[in-house]
């Protein structure tokens, strides 16, 4: 009789381990992969409604500081939007200077600078350098530091 016990106590034990697993395997996808997917399910959402308000935008790009923002260009703007797709700023396209923003981080902050894109600041479009284990933003217009610190 002990016998018969010991099988039907490795059968629960077993039936325990799997229903661990299912329970595991079910709150992983709740609480890992779902945030991750209502964020792209958002993104996916901004980008669409960019792209139906400004249908010639180019080159879309995210940029999380403060809060996500989006850029892109068409042949004679620069655009910023929020994370709804609303448009926070433009710029007219003559008005970027990569190179000045790159001489600046260079001369005055002594980085080697490895890239140079456009991103959002607090509450104003920048340039985000990035170089000599460093990021720095530089504001779009007077090229003034808005932030810096160490690349993680």
């Amino acid at each position: 009789m002990a016998k018969k016990n010991r099988k039907y106590g490795t059968r629960f034990t077993v039936l325990l381990g799997i229903l661990f697993l299912v329970l595991f395997s079910v709150l992983w996808a709740l609480f890992i992969s779902g945030p991750n997917r209502i964020r792209e399910e958002n993104q996916e959402r901004m980008i669409a409604k960019i792209e139906k308000t400004v249908p010639e935008i180019q080159g879309l790009t995210l940029h999380q500081f403060d809060y996500l923002t989006a850029q892109g260009y068409t042949e004679t703007t620069l655009y910023w939007f929020d994370a709804k797709g609303d448009e926070i700023t433009t710029r007219d396209i003559s008005t970027l200077d990569y190179q000045k923003a790159r001489t600046i981080a260079s001369d005055d902050y002594q980085i080697e600078v490895e890239s140079v894109e456009l991103g959002y600041g607090y509450d104003n479009p920048v340039y985000v350098v990035q170089g000599s284990n460093r990021m720095l933003l530089l504001d779009y217009d007077s090229f003034v530091r808005v932030y810096e610190r160490e690349a993680q």
